[in-house]
C-alpha cells in the first residue's frame, strides 16, 4: 500500500499589507502556496488594490489645487478686491473645509469612504463653475464657501482625512513612513504641476492678464477635474471601507488626550501658516516684485518639485532620527528661512531665501502623518485624523483673516514675519510635549 504524506495548511500573514488575509499552503516539498482570498485582488479587477487609485486620486486634485492656488488671490483682485480683503477672504474655504472634516471626524466610516469622497469631487465641481461664472469679486465668495478649493496649493479638504486612513491601513508593515512620503511626493509633483499650468492664461494673452477673462477657463479645468475625482472614488474596491462597523468610534481615554493635545499644537503651525498659504505669497510677489509676474508659474513648480522629493528624504530622516525629531529639526530652518524672504533686499535673493525654504519646509508632513497613524489605534485613525485636520483647519482659515487685519494697518509683509516667529514656537512646544511618546510603527 502506498504511504501518503499528509500536508499541514496553515494560514500566515505575508507582511505586504497590514490587510492582507491571504491563505498559504505548506507543500509536501516545504514550500509555500497561495490561495484564494476574499482580500486579495478580485480575478478579473486591475483596480482592486486601491493605493493606484489613492494616489492617481490625489495627484489629479493636486494638480487642480496647485494652478488655483497661484490664480485665485490675482483673480479676486481682478474681479475688484483689494489686497487685505483678497487675502481675509481666502479664508472662508478654510473655514468650510474645517467644518466638512468635522462631519468626516464624526460620520466619516458610516456614512462610507467611498461616497464621502465622490461627494467631495462633485464640490470641486461646483467651486469650479462658481468661480468662473462669477463677474464681481462678491460673486466669488459663494464658491470660496463650499470649501473645496485650496489657496494653501496642499490638501486641506476632508478627502485628507479618509485617504490617510486607508493609507495607513494599507500599508507594508514597518513602511507607513515611507507610504506616506510616496503618497505625498505624488501629490507635491501634481500641484508642481498645475502652478506651472499656471501659466496658461500668460500664453494666450500673451503677457500678464490684465483682466478675469483670461484666467476664467483655468476654474472649469478645476470643475472637470473634480468630476474625475469623483469617478475614481467610485472605483475604489469595497476593502477601504471599515468593515463590520455602523457605529461612530470613540476615541479611548489615552488616545483622546494625546490626539487633543497634538491637536491644539498643530493648530499653532496651521494658524501661522495661514499667514503664508501659497496664494498670499503669488501676491505678495506678484505686488512687490511686478517683474516676477511672468515667471510665477516657474517659480510655484520649482518650490512644488522641491517639496516634493523632500518627502523621500523625509522618510530616510524619520526612520534613522525619528519621527518627532525629524518634524522639528527640519521646521526650525526653514521658519528662518521664511522670516528671510521680505527682509532681503531685491527680488532674487527672496526667491533665493523662498525656494531654499520650500526644499525643507515640508518634511514634516510624512512624518506627521506616520506620527499619528502610529500612537491611535487602527480604528481609530479616521476619527484621529479629522480631530488632526479639522483643528488645523480651523487655525488656517483664521491665519488669513488676521493677516488681511495686518496686512490693513502694517503692510504686505510683515505676515511673513509673524507666520515664521509662531511656527518656531510651536516646534518647541511639540518637541518638549511629545518627545517621549513613542509611535508603535514607522
Amino acid at each position: 500500500m502506498a504511504s501518503v504524506r499528509s500536508r499541514r495548511t496553515t494560514t500566515i500573514t505575508c507582511g505586504f499589507s497590514s490587510r492582507c488575509t491571504t491563505r498559504c499552503t505548506r507543500t509536501a516539498s516545504g514550500g509555500w502556496s497561495r490561495a484564494a482570498s476574499s482580500s486579495t485582488r478580485r480575478e478579473g479587477s486591475p483596480l482592486a488594490e486601491p493605493l493606484p487609485i489613492l494616489i492617481a486620486n490625489r495627484a489629479i486634485r493636486t494638480f487642480g489645487y496647485g494652478f488655483v492656488s497661484v490664480l485665485l488671490a490675482i483673480y479676486l483682485k481682478l474681479l475688484g478686491g483689494d489686497d487685505a480683503i483678497v487675502v481675509a477672504s481666502l479664508g472662508i474655504s478654510l473655514a468650510t473645509g474645517a467644518v466638512l472634516n468635522i462631519l468626516v471626524g464624526y460620520f466619516g466610516d458610516r456614512f462610507g469612504r467611498r461616497r464621502a469622497m465622490a461627494l467631495f469631487g462633485l464640490l470641486m465641481t461646483a467651486s469650479g463653475v462658481l468661480l468662473a461664472a462669477a463677474p464681481t469679486f462678491p460673486y466669488a465668495l459663494a464658491a470660496l464657501a463650499l470649501g473645496a478649493t485650496s489657496p494653501t496649493g496642499t490638501e486641506v479638504s476632508p478627502f485628507l482625512s479618509v485617504e490617510q486612513s486607508i493609507v495607513a491601513d494599507v500599508a507594508r508593515v514597518g513602511r507607513r513612513t515611507r507610504a506616506f512620503a510616496v503618497y505625498n511626493l505624488v501629490g507635491s509633483l501634481g500641484a508642481a504641476a498645475g502652478a506651472l499650468a499656471s501659466g496658461i492664461p500668460n500664453l494666450v494673452v500673451g503677457g500678464v492678464p490684465t483682466s478675469a477673462a483670461p484666467i476664467r477657463p483655468m476654474f472649469l479645468v478645476y470643475a472637470v477635474l473634480g468630476l474625475v475625482a469623483a469617478g475614481l472614488s467610485v472605483l475604489l474596491p469595497a476593502s477601504v471601507e471599515l468593515s463590520g462597523r455602523t457605529e461612530r468610534v470613540h476615541l479611548s481615554p489615552q488616545s483622546r488626550s494625546r490626539v487633543a493635545k497634538i491637536a491644539a499644537l498643530f493648530g499653532v503651525d496651521s494658524f501661522a501658516g495661514g499667514f503664508v498659504i501659497q496664494s498670499f505669497i503669488s501676491l505678495w510677489f506678484y505686488t512687490r516684485y511686478p517683474e516676477s509676474q511672468p515667471v510665477l508659474p516657474l517659480i510655484f513648480f520649482a518650490a512644488g518639485v522641491l517639496s516634493a522629493f523632500s518627502f523621500l528624504v523625509a522618510a530616510r530622516l524619520g526612520e534613522r532620527f525619528g519621527l518627532l525629531e525629524t518634524m522639528v529639526f527640519t521646521h526650525i530652518p526653514s521658519s528662518l528661512l521664511l522670516i528671510a524672504v521680505p527682509l532681503v533686499p531685491g527680488f532674487l535673493p527672496a526667491l533665493g531665501a523662498y525656494l531654499a525654504r520650500m526644499a525643507i519646509s515640508q518634511m514634516d508632513v510624512p512624518t506627521r502623518q506616520a506620527y499619528i497613524a502610529g500612537i491611535v489605534s487602527k480604528e481609530e485613525r479616521t476619527a484621529a485624523n479629522a480631530v488632526t485636520n479639522t483643528a488645523r483647519n480651523v487655525a488656517q482659515s483664521a491665519g488669513p483673516f488676521t493677516a488681511g487685519a495686518v496686512i490693513a494697518a502694517l503692510g504686505l509683509s510683515v505676515p511673513f514675519l509673524i507666520g515664521g516667529g509662531l511656527k518656531i514656537v510651536y516646534d518647541v512646544l511639540i518637541l518638549t510635549a511629545f518627545r517621549k511618546v513613542k509611535p508603535e510603527t514607522l
